[in-house]
């Protein structure tokens, strides 16, 4: 592996805060679709193209400051590419047909699928505890899916999956080369904006209607693109450089925990008991893992330090 494999304690924390803080930006980006109240296929091509767009130009600043890397990282960036491009439009079409607290307790989902690719591809071991935690978290999809069966809106639900699973293969990609792929991400939202326009209906009229708020579409849209979306994508693929892509996706956790009281907040948008009750049990799941994880990297960080001295 390319990747660093013995990065500092000074490098790990400071991956833990970027990649955190890109997990707080990333729980603003289902409020702000739902906010410009646009249609799934203009969100889709707008939204593809205003994070390509800004990603694209962040690459070009950093190659004028002496940054060398390529735009497309070679095989790595193709299947980054590839699998954001379903991810992107797999994600958009779950915020549309389903509730708010259904897409991202699902794709809370994210670090238990990445720990399970990360086993099965990088051969990293996985612990007895992982796996209870990854029994229990699909148990609480489980039931969040069965509300999403009888509600009429699986459709959503399964989109929502697919996006976790598109997530959870991107850190682990990440995380198997080392590469640079935030312009890899970024192809991919042009090829979901290239996608939206030749084979579906987009309504470019609608973006200087008015969204919620009286605020016009295209802002709420500009500012999930050009701002909260491209900042977030870009700190969290820098995190599995650093760190298992198991522990960076459970900053994926900020979204499922926060977006819902968002969403309540804006759109008195309650979840049922049902979706609650799978949802808890995803979070204090994850939660627990995640302070075990934690636990057990600063032990041995202080095992190694003793030994060092």
């Amino acid at each position: 592996m390319s990747f660093d494999s013995s990065p500092s304690g000074r490098q790990i924390g400071a991956a833990f805060i970027l990649t955190a803080c890109g997990g707080l930006l990333f729980t603003f980006d289902l409020p702000l679709l739902r906010l410009s109240m646009a249609d799934q296929w203009t969100m889709v091509f707008v939204r593809g193209l205003l994070l390509f767009s800004t990603l694209s130009l962040g690459w070009v600043v950093a190659r004028m400051m002496g940054d060398r890397a390529p735009f497309l990282a070679g095989a790595a960036g193709i299947a980054v590419a590839c699998t954001s491009t379903l991810g992107n439009i797999s994600y958009i079409g779950a915020v549309v047909h389903a509730p708010a607290a259904n897409v991202v307790f699902l794709i809370a989902l994210t670090p238990v699928i990445a720990a399970s690719l990360s086993h099965l591809i990088l051969g990293e071991k996985v612990h007895a505890y992982t796996w209870s935690a990854t029994i229990l978290a699909l148990c609480g999809a489980a039931l969040i899916t069965s509300q999403g069966i009888d509600s009429g809106h699986w459709v959503g639900d399964a989109l929502a999956i697919t996006s976790a699973f598109c997530s959870a293969t991107i850190l682990t990609i990440i995380r198997a080369t080392g590469s640079k792929v935030a312009t890899s991400l970024a192809l991919g939202s042009l090829a979901s904006s290239l996608i939206a326009l030749t084979f579906f209906q987009i309504a470019p009229g609608t973006l200087l209607g008015t969204g919620a708020f009286g605020v016009p579409t295209l802002l709420w849209l500009a500012l999930n693109g050009l701002i909260v979306m491209p900042l977030a994508t870009v700190l969290l693929a820098r995190g599995p450089r650093l760190l298992p892509s198991a522990d960076v996706s459970m900053f994926f956790m900020l979204e499922t925990i926060l977006t819902p009281i968002w969403t309540w907040m804006l759109f008195a948008e309650v979840p049922t008991p049902r979706v609650l009750l799978g949802g808890m049990l995803l979070i204090l799941t994850l939660l627990a893992h995640s302070w075990w994880r934690l636990t057990v990297s600063l032990r041995k960080r202080a095992e190694l330090t003793a030994e060092g001295s």
